[in-house]
């Protein structure tokens, strides 16, 4: 669903801009307004769904940012748009649903603007552990983090911290103390780095210490960054939207190298890579380990007769199906041409079978349409149960299954 952002901003060139700038970089819906009264309106007119409130402080009927107080009735995250950079204090306690605030002196400030919604809107799914003995401290650093949309996790040291970052694997930064019981920061660091590269989760330092070779100490270990304790709302704000935002771009660039170009599935090269890795965790515990190939049925004919761009929509129909009948435990890939794989581990055989049985009569049913016809085609799949030392002797014998599948007649499934 396309996320939805509300302008209120009296001047039509800046909130022109904002918008502009939101949909060509963002691509997120704005809804503009100029006054409280036409806030109100809109707050009506979509019933409160809005995923980010911009909100100009100094409105023709509202002067001194009774926007705010508004606003702070309906749980949606505000930023303030203002002239003055003295405001921070007022604004702070102003509510608990605001997130930052941007002097508008710029081509930065937009740009800045942009970085805040799209942080607020991706962190939706974005965890954080922060681990220290002081439960004070845990609190207010946890309200302060989810008021940018943020699951925070606690933890009073680092002991507790490891137990909680194995049952919560895609956590993403950790906010750590120095002096804690049990374990300190620098061995709980040392620990998190033996599982966790500074490209898949972030460790910011927070301590008191008056130690001036503390910090680099941590670094060396492994900590991504130092915040000194007393540090303002704003400046924890940034740490750690700057350490996320470098966590994206290393996400994006494992993407570009593991994802296919056209369906956005997994590669080739990335099926092998990790294929490999999960078959020897399978044969080492005894685990069900099955591989399905998946071949578009005649697809020279579609190509030859509608030309190459309709043999794409069909490669693409195919990875859209098998990306929404599988979850994160498979791995889907395209092999190549028309030609996918699927890696199912530790998986019950019947319920395999009876999901590529469920995905084949899937494509018996469905079309794909050409200008004023309908194109028609089915799938072939070749599954392999027997278990092999390498992820290339299970494809051939996937593959011996699709052969034989193909040669029965197409639109079949066959287990080796």
């Amino acid at each position: 669903m396309t996320k939805r952002v509300l302008i209120i901003e009296d001047s039509k060139s800046v909130a022109n801009t904002l918008s502009m700038l939101i949909n060509e970089h963002l691509g997120f819906e704005t809804i503009k307004g100029s006054s409280l009264e036409e806030c109100a309106k809109l707050f009506l007119e979509y019933k409160g769904k809005f995923d980010v409130a911009l909100l100009d402080l100094g409105l023709p009927d509202a002067q001194h940012g009774e926007i705010v107080d508004f606003v702070a009735k309906f749980d949606v995250p505000m930023i303030i748009l203002t002239g003055s950079s003295t405001i921070e204090d007022e604004i702070k306690n102003r509510s608990k649903n605001i997130v930052d605030y941007v002097v508008k002196d710029g081509l930065y400030s937009y740009k800045y603007t942009l970085s805040i919604i799209k942080r607020i809107i991706n962190n939706v799914n974005m965890k954080v552990l922060i681990v220290d003995d002081s439960k004070t401290f845990l609190e207010s650093t946890k309200n302060l983090i989810e008021k940018y949309r943020l699951t925070v996790f606690t933890a009073t040291n680092g002991k507790e911290a490891l137990e909680i970052l194995e049952n919560n694997k895609n956590i993403k930064v950790i906010l750590t103390d120095y002096y804690m019981p049990i374990m300190n920061g620098l061995e709980f660091v040392r620990s998190v780095r033996k599982n966790y590269s500074k490209d898949e989760l972030s460790i910011i330092v927070t301590s008191v210490t008056q130690e001036k070779t503390i910090a680099s100490k941590f670094l060396k270990c492994g900590a991504n960054d130092f915040l000194y304790k007393g540090f303002t709302q704003e400046e924890l704000y940034v740490r750690i939207n700057a350490n996320i935002e470098v966590l994206e771009l290393f996400e994006e660039l494992k993407n570009r190298a593991n994802r296919d170009f056209l369906t956005n599935l997994y590669n080739r090269r990335y099926l092998f890579e990790v294929g490999n890795k999960d078959l020897k965790i399978a044969n080492e515990k005894n685990q069900n380990f099955f591989i399905a190939l998946i071949d578009i049925d005649k697809f020279k004919i579609i190509n030859d007769t509608y030309g190459h761009s309709v043999g794409d929509i069909a490669i693409k129909m195919v990875a859209t199906f098998l990306q929404n009948s599988f979850d994160d435990e498979e791995i889907v890939a395209r092999l190549g041409g028309e030609e996918f794989c699927i890696v199912f581990a530790n998986k019950d055989i019947d319920k395999v079978k009876d999901k590529l049985e469920e995905l084949r009569k899937i494509f018996e049913k469905n079309s794909i349409k050409v200008d004023e016809h309908r194109l028609n085609f089915t799938i072939s799949i070749g599954c392999c149960f027997k278990r092999f030392d390498t992820l290339d002797k299970m494809i051939q014998e996937a593959d011996n299954g699709l052969y034989e599948a193909k040669d029965l007649g197409r639109n079949m499934v066959r287990y080796r």
